[in-house]
């Protein structure tokens, strides 16, 4: 308001100015003597008509102009947040999908995770569903936590998560892989108080070689994903292309509960 006040009267006095000269001229080009009313009154009149026209038209022309700021504020507010999972902060699967095209495009390799929580529907059954929103949480935190600059994460859908990690070599893959879950393992789920329930992830990995599309990159890693539930959960297993499977369990793991692997 103040810098609309300031503009009104410096365009009133410029007008006005603009005036006494107008005014003095014509008296002087007439051989007419130049005295204070015809002075006065070419200042009072643009003073009582210029300046609340300009006050309005810069009072106006700032509203418009918040206005506008807090759109555009909007519209970018609105496209974070239809790149984004709203319960995980994550990437959601459309942009995690378009990113990982793009991030690709700029690498020769990579490796793709693939996570999912194990018995995930269990928790949402006897725990409820804001217990396993918190699941999810710790799992999307743990991503965060232990990915590196540069690396793509986003959760694609119910309880499963993806990774791409640019230009990762096996060694690096499976290092960071092992870290996630981890990480995931060694954060306690509180359903109650006073009490914990164990929860873990699977995960598929496999290298992303340059002639794979996402989706076959994927299909790998879903594949490894899918063994390692196998295996007895919590585990990582590794596809890099060159040997059928390639398997990094955890040391506590057995295969001894492979029979429920299709409970997830």
């Amino acid at each position: 308001m103040k810098s609309a006040l300031l503009k009104a009267f410096l365009t009133t006095l410029a007008v006005i100015v603009f005036c006494e000269l107008v005014c003095s001229a014509g008296l002087w080009w007439m051989g007419s003597e130049i005295t204070l009313f015809p002075l006065i009154m070419t200042a009072v009149l643009p003073a009582l008509t210029v300046f609340p026209i300009a006050l309005f038209s810069f009072v106006q022309n700032h509203r418009l102009k918040v206005t506008l700021r807090e759109l555009k504020l909007a519209h970018q507010q609105l496209q974070a947040k239809s790149r984004i999972d709203d319960m995980t902060g994550l990437l959601n699967r459309g942009s995690f999908f378009e990113a990982m095209k793009i991030s690709r495009s700029r690498v020769e390799t990579g490796a793709a995770l693939a996570i999912d929580a194990d018995r995930f529907k269990s928790i949402n059954d006897t725990y409820g569903h804001a217990i396993g929103d918190r699941a999810l949480k710790i799992i999307a935190f743990a991503l965060q936590n232990v990915t590196r600059k540069g690396d793509i994460v986003g959760r694609i859908g119910g309880e499963e998560f993806c990774i791409f990690l640019p230009g990762a070599s096996r060694e690096t893959a499976l290092r960071l892989a092992e870290r996630v879950r981890a990480e995931v393992e060694n954060t306690p789920l509180y359903t109650a108080a006073n009490q914990v329930h164990p929860l873990t992830i699977s995960i598929g990995c496999a290298v992303a070689f340059k002639h794979e599309s996402n989706s076959q990159v994927l299909s790998r890693a879903d594949k490894c994903l899918y063994r390692a539930k196998q295996r007895g959960r919590n585990c990582v297993v590794y596809d890099d292309g060159d040997e059928p499977t390639a398997y990094h369990l955890h040391p506590r793991q057995t295969e001894g509960n492979e029979r429920d692997a299709l409970g997830s």
